[in-house]
């Protein structure tokens, strides 16, 4: 059945267009083109989208969507043109729902829009309001880098934890940037860092990496970069890598297949792109829950398909891991990483998540 939904896209060339709405209106965004990180992320949402998504009128609709990103700095410096505030009371005024996108790094902030739903990736759940949840970021289907089907791994030995990504201050050359990372660190291990969650960038990133490399119990198989993960050109990057940006993205999602379980822990924001991409692949994400909230947690189990950290336990870590790995059975392993692959693509990928966004309503 599908999810009829009225719009306004006279507001469209007041920011950037929800990608609710690319297959409507398509996508110039350069970030998406040939060659670029995100290319062809929206590449089947726009063949199939119109079988999930209607957009009609104010009086047939299920919802209204407000058709670019929500920005929080309007909240207090007001919105840059009155039919913004137009189309809102609009809405208001037809006693319907309005859905609305905030980006991904983004701290919530109450919008203050009594009909809202509104999504955000970057959510406390200490603060979290009723009326706001968590949602996926978007990504072409990782396995097709390799051109090869989902195959599940067998449970080995020893758990193997891999991890690719920017840790501060692990290697990097001596600098400002290692010495305040350095301090960041420290201060996350003496607890100040719960004090200033908006400074707590990598700095769980640092400590879980160093907890898990010095177990003896996990072969870990890490690669750590020199430098943070987005470049000039919006690739993925390791710094002094000798690699092309393809060979890195492929290297990057290897990193995650040839490994049972992947780390992943929040960075700038309450949230972590790797957890996503962990479960594309179908395997096992290691979560570090920093007060985290997870797109659809109200419907899935999300304690009991990964191997779940609490913030207070990152030094224990390897145990928290170890504990799992020793308990589950190989059958119960590979079953695991299926399921995990199969909501990726019911609920992940963009046209799983848009498909099921009538489940908020």
């Amino acid at each position: 059945m599908k999810l009829k939904l009225h719009t306004d896209f006279d507001l469209l060339s007041l920011g950037v267009p929800d990608s609710l709405l690319i297959p409507f209106v398509g996508n110039d965004n350069e970030e998406y083109s040939e060659g670029r990180l995100y290319a062809h992320t929206y590449d089947e949402y726009c063949r199939v989208g119109a079988e999930y998504i209607e957009l009609t009128t104010i009086e047939e609709c299920d919802a209204c969507l407000f058709p670019i990103y929500y920005n929080p700095l309007w909240i207090s410096a007001g919105y840059p043109d009155i039919r913004i505030q137009k189309f809102i009371d609009f809405v208001k005024n037809s006693q319907k729902k309005l859905l609305i996108f905030l980006g991904h790094d983004v701290p919530v902030v109450e919008v203050n829009i009594p009909n809202a739903i509104v999504f955000s990736g970057a959510i406390n759940k200490s603060t979290q309001a009723s009326n706001v949840y968590s949602y996926p970021h978007f990504f072409a289907d990782l396995l097709t880098y390799n051109k090869t089907p989902f195959v599940a791994r067998p449970k080995s030995g020893l758990p193997v934890v891999g991890f690719c990504g920017y840790a501060p201050p692990l290697e990097i050359k001596l600098s400002k940037e290692k010495a305040v990372s350095f301090l960041k660190l420290t201060a996350n291990y003496l607890g100040i860092m719960k004090l200033f969650p908006d400074k707590i960038a990598h700095s769980y990133r640092a400590r879980a990496v160093i907890g898990l490399g010095k177990s003896k119990g996990i072969l870990t198989n890490f690669r750590i970069k020199s430098n943070f993960a987005f470049g000039p050109t919006g690739q993925l990057n390791t710094g002094n890598t000798t690699e092309s940006d393809v060979e890195f993205r492929r290297n990057f999602i290897n990193n995650i297949i040839e490994s049972d379980y992947t780390l992943c822990i929040r960075g700038i924001g309450n949230n972590s792109i790797r957890f996503f991409e962990t479960i594309c692949c179908g395997r096992i994400p290691v979560f570090v829950n920093t007060d985290s909230v997870l797109p659809f947690d109200h419907i899935i189990d999300w304690k009991r398909l990964c191997v779940w950290v609490e913030e207070k336990d990152v030094d224990n870590i390897d145990k928290v891991v170890i504990e799992f790995h020793n308990s589950i059975s190989n059958k119960d392993f590979i079953s695991r990483q299926n399921e995990l692959r199969k909501i990726w693509e019911e609920y992940f990928s963009p046209v799983g998540f848009y498909k099921n966004l009538k489940l908020f309503l």
